[in-house]
C-alpha cells in the first residue's frame, strides 16, 4: 500500500532543511508527522535514522551563522580524538561563533563564543570545526587534567599525528592571557606521543604520580628467541611488563588469543606481565599500587633492556616538556 506520509528517498536517513523538503514537494504538515523530527528551527531529520555526530553537527551549523564552527567535545568527536568515557555519547553539539556575536541557543546545542584566527578552524568531513591544535585549546574549557593530556597525546600520536608540536605551541600561545592558559601549559608539559589510548595516558600519569620509574611505552623490541614484542609499558630494569586493557580485549576473540600468546611468550623470558583495567581514578590507583611496589622491589639498574627493533626510529622515552621544546 502506498504510504502518503513517507519521506522522499532523497531525505531518508539524512538531515535536511525545510527548504530542501519544500523543493521536493513535502509540505510542512507532512514534516510534522511521525516520519520527521525537528532538530533546530528550520532543520529536520528522518525520524527513523540514528544520526551520527557529523550529521548532528552539520544540522546545528545549518541553523546558525555561516561564521560559526563546531568546537570542544563535538569537534573532538569529528576528529576522532580520545575523550573520557563520560563524553563518548554527546547530549549536545558545541557550536562557537566569533566574538562579539551572541552564542547560539536551542535544543541539542551548547553555544559558545571565541575570538580566533582563521588557522584555528579546519574543514573536517566537510564541516567547519576546530583544527586539531585548537581542539586541544578547547579542551581546557571542559576536560579534567588527565583527560586534557590524553587529548593532546592523541593529537601528536606517533602513528598518526594530527598536528605538529609547533602548531600546538602556536595555538597555546594565541590563548595566552585567556582562561585556562595555565592548565594548557601544565597539560602540554605532560603530553607524550607514545600513548595509544585514553586509558594508557591515565595509567601513565597515575604511575608517575606514584613514583614509578619511567617506562617504555609501545616500543617494539626483539627478544632473544627472535620474537618481536611491543608492550604497552615496559619496565625492563625490573623485568615487568604492563598491558592496559580495553573492552576489545574482552569481546574480541582474536585479541583475546593474541593476549594469551603474548602472556605465554613473556613468561618464557623471566618477564613478569601485569594487566590493568582503567576505571575510576581511585580504583585505578588501587590496582596500580601493588604493581608499582613490585616494580620497585624487582628493580635492578644493571639489567639491560631488550634491543629496540631496528625499524623503530623514535627515542624510547620522551622527557617532561617534550611538546614545549620539540622542533
Amino acid at each position: 500500500m502506498h504510504d502518503g506520509w513517507a519521506l522522499p528517498a532523497a531525505l531518508r536517513g539524512a538531515t535536511f532543511t525545510a527548504a530542501d523538503a519544500k523543493a521536493l514537494g513535502v509540505a510542512e504538515r507532512r514534516l510534522r508527522s511521525d516520519r520527521a523530527t525537528q532538530l533546530h528551527h528550520g532543520v529536520w531529520a528522518d525520524a527513523g535514522t540514528e544520526l551520527t555526530v557529523a550529521q548532528r553537527a552539520s544540522a546545528a551549523l545549518s541553523a546558525t551563522s555561516p561564521d560559526a564552527w563546531i568546537s570542544h567535545a563535538a569537534a573532538a568527536h569529528l576528529l576522532g580524538l580520545r575523550v573520557p568515557p563520560r563524553l563518548r555519547a554527546l547530549d549536545r553539539i558545541d557550536v562557537t561563533v566569533p566574538t562579539p556575536m551572541h552564542a547560539p541557543r536551542g535544543r541539542g546545542v551548547r553555544g559558545r563564543q571565541r575570538s580566533l584566527t582563521p588557522s584555528a578552524i579546519a574543514m573536517i568531513h566537510g564541516i567547519r570545526a576546530s583544527s586539531p591544535a585548537q581542539a586541544f585549546v578547547d579542551g581546557a574549557d571542559y576536560l579534567a587534567f588527565a583527560d586534557l593530556v590524553a587529548l593532546g597525546d592523541g593529537i601528536v600520536d606517533l602513528r598518526r599525528p594530527l598536528a605538529s608540536a609547533p602548531e600546538l605551541r602556536r595555538a597555546i600561545g594565541e590563548h595566552r592571557g585567556q582562561r585556562g592558559h595555565r592548565r594548557l601549559l601544565a597539560a602540554s608539559h605532560a603530553v607524550r606521543p607514545t600513548s595509544r589510548s585514553w586509558a594508557e595516558t591515565v595509567t601513565r600519569l597515575e604511575l608517575e604520580a606514584m613514583g614509578a620509574p619511567p617506562a617504555w611505552w609501545n616500543v617494539p623490541v626483539h627478544l632473544p628467541g627472535g620474537e618481536e614484542l611491543a608492550p604497552d609499558a615496559a619496565f625492563w630494569q625490573a623485568g615487568v611488563l604492563l598491558e592496559v586493557e580495553g573492552d576489545q580485549h574482552r569481546t574480541d576473540r582474536a585479541q583475546w588469543l593474541t593476549d594469551l600468546d603474548r602472556y605465554n611468550l613473556v613468561q618464557r623470558y623471566d618477564l613478569e606481565p601485569h594487566r590493568i583495567v582503567v576505571t575510576s581514578p581511585a580504583e585505578t590507583r588501587a590496582r596500580l599500587r601493588p604493581i608499582v611496589d613490585r616494580i620497585l622491589r624487582r628493580w635492578d639498574p644493571t639489567r639491560a633492556a631488550a634491543p629496540i627493533a631496528p625499524w623503530y626510529s623514535h627515542p624510547p622515552e620522551f622527557p617532561d616538556g617534550w611538546l614545549l621544546s620539540a622542533p
